[in-house]
């Protein structure tokens, strides 16, 4: 969920980067990125291509994507099947991707929305990055990238490479909520203004 609770400033929309690996390659609708996860220009092509952080990137941040990716179904049902539960949603299905033999390798770029600035209600948090998520989350409280490599916000131990906030907590949790939020028990949604 991410959910804007303010006129957005800029909007740019862009394409989630081509992915490989197990989660690209299984076909059944696994998630390549949430939504709120923090992401970056790759800077190897020309295109407005996104990625997210892996555990140690030093890339300046760029938005915050506004929609969850997921691979298709293509292991379980025909290639650019959509399950009726993905009509209406605003999750984006990548296509498959496949080599010169014809084998799925990965999938490819889709389209995805990127939010600039605004204020806006995400469950993508956590505390601090070692799970134990004991903490409140104040209103004042800087967000950094979480070097869990899901490109989460985090307020402790942001990723070694960024020092620098990229949201501010406008309504926090207390650390019951925090813990059953990352714990996926309950999801409790912090309010965060962007700052990139």
């Amino acid at each position: 969920m991410f959910i804007p609770r303010h006129p957005v400033v800029e909007n740019q929309f862009c394409q989630f980067t081509t992915t490989t690996g197990t989660t690209a390659t299984a076909g059944a609708g696994g998630v390549l990125a949430y939504a709120g996860s923090v992401c970056y220009l790759d800077d190897t092509g020309t295109g407005a291509t996104v990625k997210i952080y892996g555990a140690n990137e030093d890339k300046a941040p760029f938005g915050f994507l506004m929609q969850k990716v997921k691979v298709g179904y293509h292991s379980i049902h025909p290639a650019g099947m959509v399950l009726p539960g993905d009509l209406g949603s605003s999750d984006v299905i990548a296509q498959p991707s496949y080599n010169s033999n014809g084998v799925i390798n990965g999938s490819k770029p889709a389209p995805v929305g990127v939010a600039h600035l605004g204020i806006w209600d995400t469950i993508h948090y956590r505390y601090d990055n070692s799970g134990a998520s004991s903490t409140a989350i104040n209103a004042g409280q800087g967000l950094k990238i979480a070097s869990t490599g899901l490109s989460e916000l985090t307020v402790n131990n942001g990723n070694s490479n960024q020092t620098q906030d990229v949201a501010i907590t406008v309504k926090g949790a207390s650390a019951a909520q925090v813990d059953a939020n990352v714990k996926n028990t309950t999801l409790y949604p912090i309010r965060v203004k962007l700052l990139v």
